[in-house]
C-alpha cells in the first residue's frame, strides 16, 4: 500500500507546507523539515513498512541527481561576481572548514570522545555523500556522519538566515557563502528561495568546502589523534 502511496503522499506533503509557508513567514515552517516529520508519524502510525516508502519514491532520487546538475546554471548566471571576488571567497570557505573541524575536535577531546564518534561529527558542514566518504577514510561511522549532516542541514535552513539577520549580515553574497558553507545542500534551497544570488553562492561554498573539507579534514584529525593518543 505504501510504495503507490509514497510518491503522492510526499509531493502533496511538500507543497501543502510550502504553501503555508507563504501565509506564515515562519522559519519553523520548513518544507523539508515538516513533511518529513508528518511521513515519519504516517509511517510509524499505520505500520507500513519503510522499505515500501523508499520504492515508491525512488523517482524523486533520481531527479535529485539532476538537481544537483542544475545547481551550476545559478553559479554560471554569477560568474562575473563570483570572479571578482574568488579570492576572498576561497580563504573564506577555507577558514569556516578550519573552524567547523577543528571546534568538533576541541570539544570531542574536552569531552573525550571516541575517535570513531569525532570522525563522523567532523564532516557534518558538508553534504551527505562527500560526509561518508571522507568520515568513512578517518575510521568514522558513515551512517552517523549522514544522520548529522541531514540534521544540521535542517537546522541550518530553518534558523539560517534569522540568526544572519541577527547578526547585521544583509549583503546577499556574504548570506549565501555563510548558508552554502553551514548548510550544504539543504542549505542551498533555503538560499534559492530568498534569491538567485544567496542561492548561486551557497551553491559555489559547497562545493569549495566540500573539496577543502576532503583536504584538510583527515590531516587535522591525525593531527589530534597524535596530540592526545601520542
Amino acid at each position: 500500500m505504501m510504495f503507490w502511496w509514497a510518491l503522492p503522499l510526499t509531493v502533496l506533503l511538500y507543497l501543502a507546507v510550502k504553501k503555508l509557508a507563504r501565509h506564515y513567514k515562519s522559519p519553523l515552517i520548513n518544507t523539508i523539515l515538516l513533511p518529513a516529520l508528518m511521513i515519519i508519524g504516517i509511517v510509524l502510525a499505520t505500520g507500513q513498512d519503510i522499505n515500501d516508502y523508499q520504492a515508491g519514491t525512488q523517482p524523486l532520487h533520481y531527479l535529485l541527481e539532476l538537481v544537483v546538475v542544475a545547481f551550476a546554471l545559478p553559479l554560471y548566471q554569477q560568474a562575473t561576481k563570483i570572479r571578482q571576488q574568488l579570492a576572498p571567497i576561497l580563504i573564506c570557505c577555507s577558514v569556516s572548514v578550519i573552524i567547523s573541524v577543528g571546534t568538533t575536535l576541541l570539544i570531542g577531546g574536552l569531552l573525550h570522545a571516541q575517535p570513531s564518534l569525532l570522525a563522523s561529527i567532523a564532516t557534518k558542514s558538508i553534504t551527505t555523500p562527500l560526509a561518508m566518504s571522507v568520515s568513512e577514510t578517518m575510521g568514522g561511522i558513515p551512517a552517523i556522519a549522514a544522520g548529522l549532516v541531514i540534521i544540521v542541514g535542517m537546522m541550518g535552513a530553518i534558523f539560517g538566515f534569522p540568526i544572519l539577520k541577527l547578526a547585521g549580515v544583509v549583503h546577499p553574497e556574504a548570506q549565501g557563502l555563510a548558508m552554502g558553507a553551514g548548510a550544504h545542500a539543504i542549505g542551498i534551497g533555503a538560499a534559492a528561495e530568498v534569491g538567485p544570488v544567496q542561492g548561486a553562492f551557497a551553491s559555489l561554498a559547497m562545493v569549495v568546502c566540500g573539496i577543502t573539507t576532503a583536504i584538510i579534514a583527515p590531516p587535522l584529525f591525525h593531527l589530534y589523534l597524535w596530540l592526545t593518543l601520542g
